[in-house]
């Protein structure tokens, strides 16, 4: 049998096909983007104590922390030693007489980091550490 050609209706179906595909395509646009909504307002300035205050706060959180119950030896032992090198590096920060606004930074640093500390320790109060599996 010889090879047959297509045919001329077929042909001519298969051209609109494609040329109705490329207008389909062709006229798709993307939606419109979203507009932006209301300004999100900054976050009100922390109202912090002195550095040594803070600082100071910092290491009694640390050792609250060290102290929670479903500690296991090794957390104690870290929380321990945190607190023995937090007050040596703020003893030796001492030392340098930092102006006004480092001392205002240290202190946002050490009330920031002492907030941190407490949630963990609120955490460690609730229960012991769940098991993960690696």
């Amino acid at each position: 049998m010889a090879p047959t050609l297509p045919s001329t209706f077929g042909t001519k179906c298969w051209v609109l096909v494609w040329l109705a595909l490329c207008a389909v395509w062709a006229c798709h646009s993307d939606p419109p983007p979203v507009a932006p909504g209301e300004l999100i307002p900054a976050a009100a300035e922390i109202q912090v104590d002195t550095m040594d205050k803070e600082c100071d706060a910092l290491i009694v959180a640390i050792n609250v922390y060290g102290e929670c119950r479903y500690n296991d030896d090794d957390d104690k032992a870290w929380a321990k030693n945190l607190a023995q090198v937090a007050q040596e590096s703020f003893d030796a920060g001492h030392k340098g007489h930092p102006d006004a606004p480092s001392q205002h930074v240290i202190a946002l640093a050490c009330h920031r980091a002492a907030e941190s500390v407490k949630h963990a320790a609120e955490r460690c109060s609730n229960g012991p550490k769940p098991k993960r599996e690696y």
